[in-house]
Order: C-alpha cells, then structure tokens, then sequence
C-alpha cells in the first residue's frame, strides 16, 4: 500500500477505535464499523472492509459481542500498517472474521433446507460417478454456485462463502485433468462441511476455524481438566423452529421423478379410457347385429309359416325359435355391458382428469415464486453495496411448472445480482445525471405464445460498449478487426463469454467472470435464449425466453439443406407458403453453409420468426426451409460449444435411432437481421 494512503488510514482507524470500546452506545460502535468499512473499502482493502461489512450488520442485528471482534480485528490491522507490512485476511476455507451462523426465519428454512438437500444428493451423485473428470466437475460447479445463491437469498452468509470459496476451486478444473481430479477431491473433502453447514453451521465454523488453528505452544498441565467440547446441537431436534432441519408433519416432500411416473400413469389411464371406449362401441355394435340377426330368423319363421306335413320338420322350427329368443337376450346383455363399459370409461375419463389437475398443481407454482426468493437476495445485495435500490414484480401470477421455476432461480437472480452490481449506480451519481436516488431493478413475467417470457430490467448506466470492446480487444476475446465490425448485439454476447468480466475488481457476487456463462447454459438447458438490450445512460435489459412445460420443448420439424432440423414453437409466429409471400426470404440451407456442389433444394416454406421484444416494432424475420414436418414434444440435450458455434444449435434431440439438432432461433434472428 502507498505509504501516504497507509498513514490517512491509520488516523482513519484511530479516529474511531474508540467507539469500539466496551460500553459504548451501540449505535455509536455500529457507525464506527460502517466509517472503517468504507475507509478501509477506499484504501483496496477488500476482505478487510467485507469483514466489517459483517460486524456493522451484526451490531445492527443486535449482537453485543460483536464490537469487541472488531475492535481486535481493527487493532490487529492497525498494527500491520503501522509496521509497514501488508495484512492479509486468513485465505479459505478458514472463515473470515465476523461470520457467524445466521438465524434463518421458520417458514422459509424449510423449503430452504429440502433444497438444499437436494443439491448435496446431486453432489454426491457426481462424486459417486466420476473419477475426477471435466465433465463431473463442470456439473458440481453448477450446483454449488446454485446453492450460493440460495444462501445468499435467505442470508444465510456461512454457507454462501463456503460455497463461493469451493465454486473458486471448481473452476480450476478445465485447466486439465490432473486440476480436474484436485477439484473433485476437494469437492469430496468438502461435502461433509456443507452438510454440517446446513445443520449445525455454528460448530461447523468453530471447526473450521479449529482446524486453522496452529496447536498450541506447550502440552497441557497433567492436573488441568480437559476442555469441555461445546455443546452439540441434536441436527434433529424439532423443538428447533429456527433452524433449516424444523419441519412440519403436514408437508411431504415427493421426488419430481414420482411426480413424472405418476403423470404418466395417469396419461395410461386415459389411453386405457380410450381402449375402453372403443370396446364398448364394439360391443353395442355387436348387439346391434344380434339383434338383426334375430329379426331375420323371425322373418324367417313368418315365411315358413306353422309346420305341415310336408313343410320344414317341427324340430327345425323350434330350435329357430329358440335361437332367435337367444340372439334376443344376448343382444340385451351385450347392450347393458356396452353401457357399463361406457359408464366406467367414462368414470376413468373424469377421475384421470381429476388426478391429472392435481397433480399439476403440486408440480405447478407462480413467477412470484421466482420474484420473492430474487427480491430477497437483491435487497440483501444492496445493503451489502450501499446502493439504493428498488425491486419491482410485475406478472407474479404467472403459472409456471416448479421444475422450470427452480431451475431459472440461479439464472434469472444471476442477472439480477448483475444489474445491481454493474447496473445502478450509487444515489449520489445518479442525482448527478438527474435520476432519482433510488434505482429500479424491474422482473417481469409474462405468458407468451406457449411459453414464457421473462425480463429483467434495470435503470442503471446500461453498458459502455466503447469500453466493452476495448477490454474485450485488450483480453483477447475478440480481435481487433472483429471489434470494429461487430454490432452492439455481437458485443453485448460477448457477457456471456466464460471469465469475461466489465469489473477491474472482484468481491463475493461479482468481478470474477462466473455467472454469466453458467447462466445462459441453465436457460439453453430449458430450450430456450437470453437476449441483452443496452440503453446507454438508461439501463440494461435481459430477456429470457423458455417453454413452459419442464423436460418438454414443442419444436416443428423442418427439412433443408436436406437434413431433418427442429425449431422450437416458441419462436414461430406463423407458416406461409413461399408462393404467399413476396417478402424478402432468407434460405436456412444458405445459412447453414450447404456445400457449393450439394446445394439445397428450392425452399417451399417461409417460416416468420417471433424474436421482437413488447414494444419492439417492424417487420419480422423470414426463413426459408424445403419442407415443414409435425409438431412434437421433445427433451432437449445439451451440445458442446464447438456444436452450437457450428450452427447456429442450441440443443440435440435423440429421435429413435437418430440424433438430431436444434436449431437456435435467437441466432437465426440475428443473421436474417444483420443491421437491425
């Protein structure tokens, strides 16, 4: 550190140490930590003023043995500088000064914990599968930067930095595969902290922090009585309505793979309705016909007239008779088992339905599902940052099926986090540039065209792209000749690149260029895009495009370049014949590069693409393809980047015997409209 910003700093920390004193008002040690966390913010150091982030959050909850932790953190620091020396923070996982357990509220521990269970059986699915490759670690990276964000939603800080700091480890891995073994070692080591930090997370800090520990200088008096081990916490006990394991007996918690099962029984049970159906038709059909055949022997009877001598023999007669009273009754039974089945298809019919409503509201929630957990940790984000800022949720009734909920939690609050960290500025800019103190972070949920559509939406600065292509030049991103060329869209892409960062320092949710690029594979996952809009001066917009039935995507199949294509429903406003059309048309084959000695067939079909934002106007995209197929429910696959870059792809489809790609319709939007 420069040695006259050493020197204002001390006057800084000596300025208010005393505050910090025992005895002191409260309020007074809460200000002081706030003054020292800025000071020591301003001076660079960075873990130095988070920790004081803490103890000014904790003083303000009302923890009175927190002044005194960060008196000595002070003075230990204070020394430091005075020696001239730097002074460093302990590296993880020992934990930071001032972290502490937190106190998670009852009714939301619950849901907290069951999902945060299911993130460890994944974890330890990927430690139980793999022997340390890429792969495994990529996945586990995913689901442990999930598990930061909820802890971040609920304040839960310990597991939040736990998490952060192996996320940092994960990460490692794509250097090679001897990086990728250490990192699932490490994720191994660490699966037993986690557990303990969502069951006893203040003994699995003292543990922790033990484990750092240097051992002490001398052995122990043979006299001394040993120290007592703290009291363990029973990780069970339901007496315990603050902690994640309370629980209440009225809830059961079901796996998504029975609710699938159960969803698909029910399905059978409709088709068995249908089975049913037809059977009972046929056999009021063959009523029908006994019947006849009844009335023709009577008629039959009625021409012969009585019997005679010399007509047809009495005993031929009666047995007519006799069959034709039997083709009578039989004809009634088989009526009355007609109606029978009907009636029971009928019963099955209404009792799938039933089963099947249910069960699609257990599986089914709302975008204000969404919005609350995102407000929550936005919030929290802000006070960390000292921003002010403002959450607005419109569309929060918005149904959507809890699997796709869940997994657009981590994208859409990864955005979120974004507009608040790179987005709005702090009050006193923003009244400079004549905007309110106050800055708006706006989500909005709306249900379109079978699928949905999500926006999140700041008024921030919006992204200097000038800078954007300078640092993307200087990092190497993009080359220069590149840069000059590309269009804001092209740039703005450029967040999504992994390590990409706009941020020259890096704190616990931003700066490190993770997030972005996990985010935009949560949404293609889903099958479906994120889209960046920069307003310069007025803010940042991401919109998230999804269908909203989980696992399944709607695609049309298109034929060009004569191979078999899907492209998802969502993203097609209408089908004309080529003849109906005398708009300009762009020939998927041509995009798709199709070799100058195998060109495409004559493109019959023009397909109108739906990629405009609400308020976006003009005319919309035209693609030209050989044929169009039959509408189908698939489950897309993810695709390497080499695949998607060859494209444009964004999801593979195994389709009986044969693999098939998705194309991205986001992409093909941006080539039929290069300048708009």
């Amino acid at each position: 550190m420069d040695g006259e910003v050493a020197a204002l700093l001390l006057i800084e920390l000596d300025r208010h140490l005393r505050a910090l004193e025992p005895g002191r008002d409260p309020e007074d040690q809460r200000r002081a930590a706030h003054a020292i966390r800025g000071s020591t913010g301003m001076a660079g150091l960075t873990a130095l003023s988070e920790a004081l982030g803490r103890f000014e959050r904790r003083l303000g909850a009302g923890d009175d043995t927190a002044a005194a932790e960060a008196r000595e953190l002070v003075i230990a620091a204070r020394a430091a500088l005075a020696a001239g020396e730097e002074f460093e923070l302990p590296a993880w996982p020992t934990p930071p000064p001032g972290l502490v357990a937190p106190r998670l509220e009852a009714s939301t521990s619950q849901l907290y914990a069951a999902e945060m269970h299911d993130r460890l059986a994944h974890l330890d699915a990927v430690l139980a599968s793999t022997g340390g490759d890429r792969e495994g670690a990529a996945e586990a990276l995913r689901h442990v930067h999930t598990m930061k964000g909820a802890a971040l939603a609920l304040g839960d800080e310990a597991t939040a930095w736990f998490c952060h700091g192996l996320e940092e480890r994960l990460r490692h891995a794509d250097r090679g595969p001897e990086q990728a073994r250490d990192a699932i070692e490490e994720l191994a080591r660490s699966r037993g902290v986690l557990a303990e930090l969502l069951v006893a997370p203040g003994e699995a800090l003292d543990a922790l922090r033990r484990k750092a520990a240097p051992p002490p200088s001398s052995p122990a008096s043979p006299g001394a009585p040993a120290a007592a081990p703290p009291p363990r916490r029973a990780p069970l006990d339901p007496a315990d309505a603050t902690g994640p394991r309370a629980h209440d007996d009225a809830s059961l918690r079901v796996p998504t793979a029975t609710l699938d099962r159960l969803f698909e029984r029910v399905r059978q049970m409709s088709e068995s309705r249908t089975h049913v159906t037809e059977g009972a038709s046929e056999v009021q059909h063959e009523a029908a016909q006994a019947r006849t055949l009844r009335r023709t022997l009577l008629e039959a009877l009625r021409l012969i007239g009585p019997p005679r001598p010399w007509g047809a023999p009495v005993v031929a007669l009666a047995a007519i008779e006799r069959s034709a009273r039997e083709l009578g009754r039989l004809g009634d039974r088989l009526e009355g088992h007609g109606t029978a089945l009907k009636d029971a298809a009928e019963r099955v019919r209404s009792e799938a339905a039933a089963a099947d409503g249910e069960l699609a509201q257990v599986r089914t929630t709302t975008a204000a599902w969404l919005f609350d957990r995102i407000a929550g940790a936005l919030a929290a984000q802000a006070r960390r940052e000292g921003r002010e800022v403002r959450i607005a949720c419109l569309g929060g009734e918005t149904p959507i099926e809890r699997r796709v909920a869940e997994a657009l939690l981590d994208p859409v609050l990864q955005l979120a986090h974004n507009a608040v960290a790179h987005g709005i500025e702090p009050a006193a800019e923003r009244a400079a540039r004549g905007k309110t103190r106050v800055g708006t972070v706006r989500l909005r949920a709306d249900p379109r065209g079978g699928g949905l559509r999500l926006h999140v939406e700041d008024d921030g600065a919006g992204v200097d792209l000038a800078d954007l292509r300078s640092r993307a030049v200087a990092r190497g991103a993009i080359t220069p000749e590149a840069a000059r060329g590309a269009d804001d869209e092209t740039l703005l892409g450029l967040l999504f690149a992994p390590g990409f960062t706009t941020r020259d320092s890096a704190d616990l949710l931003s700066g490190r260029g993770v997030g972005l690029d996990l985010a935009l594979a949560a949404v293609r996952r889903l099958g479906g895009t994120i889209r960046l809009a920069s307003r310069p001066g007025r803010g940042l917009t991401a919109t998230l495009d999804v269908p909203l039935e989980g696992g399944l995507t709607k695609v049309l199949w298109v034929t060009a370049a004569r191979s078999l294509l899907a492209l998802p429903v969502l993203h097609i406003a209408r089908v004309h014949l080529r003849a109906d059309r005398t708009d300009e048309v762009v020939e998927l084959g041509a995009l798709l590069g199709a070799a100058p000695w195998d060109p495409p067939a004559p493109t019959a079909v023009a397909i109108e693409l739906d990629l405009r934002d609400d308020a976006a106007g003009g005319p919309q995209a035209l693609l030209g393809v050989e044929a169009v197929g039959a509408v189908e429910e698939v489950t897309l696959r993810g695709v390497s980047s080499l695949v998607m870059a060859a494209g444009p792809y964004v999801a593979a489809i195994v389709r009986g015997d044969a693999l098939r790609l998705c194309l991205d319709a986001a992409a093909l939007g941006k080539a039929l409209r290069p300048g708009a």
